[in-house]
């Protein structure tokens, strides 16, 4: 986004853009800028100076917090947003003498301190900020969805933390993608998972897995048995494991291939 500047006096700007740009081909096309979002250690920003004596420097917060400019020495970064930083140049600028009504610009150039990795089956799978409070369901909307073939949970790695399996219509604060996510959060959608019918089904082969799925759904999105299949006879392979008679109540595992068998009329 291009600053523009009206003729104002005094005019300070924030541009924040919408994503690291080493995954920003992989944004949510039209993110909203950030403009609360929070300044951390090693946050990579540009500072443009408008004035007497201009200046444009890109430079990495460093670890106390803070990053050295010209003209204006060391300003403390950590803790503010890019207008709050902006303001702080210009009144140091302004405090040194060089400088009467400076224009400043602060932009975000690369998300490192707060922001949240999303990947796998998703339609904009990217770094995203966490310029503002985001749920997992939030944030997995940011990216534009999940893609068709994606399975129906998002597997959450935290630091610290053992990586947690979400199912995707769980909206639960506690448990599900109502849950609040932290800086450096990671997600991760999976592509489905598949189960196979064949046999006297009206349309056999591949299906996609949903979690709590039963053979009995199963069947009937395959179109239901033929003429000359029976329900009664459905034989199950699952691994090594070979079952001939499935219940049609029973949950389906990933892999299961089932086969319906004819009637004996």
């Amino acid at each position: 986004m291009k600053p523009i500047f009206p003729a104002l006096s005094v005019l300070i700007l924030a541009s924040l853009s919408a994503a690291v740009p080493a995954v920003a081909a992989n944004a949510a096309p039209g993110a909203a800028l950030a403009s609360s979002y929070i300044l951390g250690a090693n946050d990579e920003i540009r500072v443009s100076v408008f004035g007497a004596y201009p200046f444009d420097v890109k430079t990495r917060i460093k670890e106390d917090g803070s990053v050295t400019l010209p003209s204006v020495g060391e300003v403390v970064a950590q803790g503010v947003t890019a207008n709050a930083l902006a303001t702080k140049v210009r009144d140091q600028l302004k405090a040194g003498g060089y400088f009467v009504n400076p224009i400043v610009n602060v932009e975000v150039v690369s998300y490192v301190s707060r922001a949240v990795t999303v990947f796998g089956n998703l339609q904009n799978p990217g770094v995203y900020p966490l310029d503002r409070p985001q749920t997992i369901a939030m944030m997995l909307a940011r990216t534009g969805g999940a893609r068709t073939d994606a399975a129906d949970y998002a597997i959450l790695q935290r630091q610290g933390e053992e990586d947690r399996r979400i199912p995707l219509e769980d909206l639960n604060s506690a448990t599900g993608t109502g849950q609040m996510l932290r800086p450096g959060d990671s997600l991760f959608v999976p592509k489905a998972e598949d189960v196979f019918i064949y046999g006297q089904v009206n349309k056999p082969g591949k299906i996609t897995y949903e979690s709590g799925m039963t053979l009995r759904q199963m069947l009937a999105q395959a179109g239901g048995p033929t003429l000359g299949g029976s329900e009664k006879k459905i034989s199950l392979n699952r691994g090594n494991q070979r079952i001939k008679r499935a219940d049609l109540d029973m949950l389906v595992k990933p892999g299961d291939v089932f086969t319906v068998q004819e009637r004996i009329f």
